[in-house]
């Protein structure tokens, strides 16, 4: 199955483009973090493309495929972070920092996929809120951190002429972050945690209104509380030119409030890409 990505709002491609390019997993190494203590800045343009894989939902047994021309873009600076996202550092102590953080889920044709077939399609959904973030092990240590993070997030979504809130989640999570040692070479980072969001966002993916019920499709009404555990991985290696990357989200629906939705179908999810970016400028 393939989005018929040219027939989709321009603005919906640039936000598509943005958003799917900050996987890229691009890390500072320990020289150049030391520059950013010093209050420069960093940033790297490229061009690239991005193979992608994922199921339209979390539950869904269908899946989509995608092959995208994919920007690369990321910037630091001692008060904003573009890469993988946007974070921008409110607070920060020597193991204390206060950041905004975001995710994103892309929109579902609810025709593309037999359990929602006749259902109302889902729209794009941005998450976005402060995170509290605790560094566990020593600083010096620039090329290897560990994190409990504590992001709260609303979440609202957009067909891109109106704005609607679905609710509210917080995800406590352990992160992982092995940074290049050099401007070239290999980094790494791993997240583990778990989701907790109000009723109206499980309903908005999950519940079964009566209006919409057949023989395999029973009326259902979530609740709110655990919404599964994840685990997200990405990986990338930069030489001088070229950066090539790849990022493994997976998140296990065992235990969640709305795990018995007739709309879930599959309770393992996944998202996956690989791809390469042409750097043809920067800073460093």
């Amino acid at each position: 199955m393939l989005i018929n990505y040219y027939s989709t709002p321009f603005f919906f491609r640039l936000t598509l483009f943005l958003m799917l390019s900050s996987f890229a997993c691009l890390e500072l190494g320990a020289s150049e973090s030391e520059k950013l203590n010093e209050g420069e800045t960093d940033w790297v343009l490229g061009l690239g493309i991005g193979v992608f894989d994922y199921q339209l939902y979390p539950g869904a047994k269908a899946t989509n495929q995608l092959i995208l021309p994919a920007p690369y873009f990321t910037f630091r600076s001692p008060e904003l972070e573009i890469d993988r996202g946007i974070r921008g550092f409110l607070y920060n102590t020597e193991n204390v920092a206060l950041d905004i953080s975001a995710d994103f889920a892309l929109p579902v044709n609810s025709e593309d996929t037999q359990a929602r077939k006749g259902m109302p399609d889902l729209d794009f959904m941005l998450q976005f809120g402060p995170s509290i973030e605790f560094l566990l092990n020593d600083k010096s240590k620039n090329y290897f951190h560990v994190r409990f993070e504590l992001p709260l997030r609303v979440a609202v979504v957009s067909d891109f002429n109106s704005v609607e809130n679905i609710g509210y989640l917080i995800e406590p999570r352990f992160s992982f972050n092995h940074r290049r040692l050099s401007k070239s070479g290999f980094s790494q980072k791993a997240v583990i945690g778990l989701k907790f969001s109000t009723q109206d966002l499980h309903a908005y993916y999950y519940d079964v209104a009566a209006e919409f019920v057949t023989e395999k499709r029973p009326v259902f009404n979530s609740d709110a509380g655990f919404g599964g555990g994840f685990i997200k991985y990405g990986f990338s290696y930069k030489t001088r030119d070229f950066i090539y990357w790849a990022f493994l989200r997976y998140q296990s629906l065992r235990g969640a409030e709305f795990e018995d939705s007739p709309l879930v179908l599959k309770k393992d999810y996944y998202f996956i890409g690989f791809g390469f970016a042409w750097i043809f400028a920067g800073s460093l």
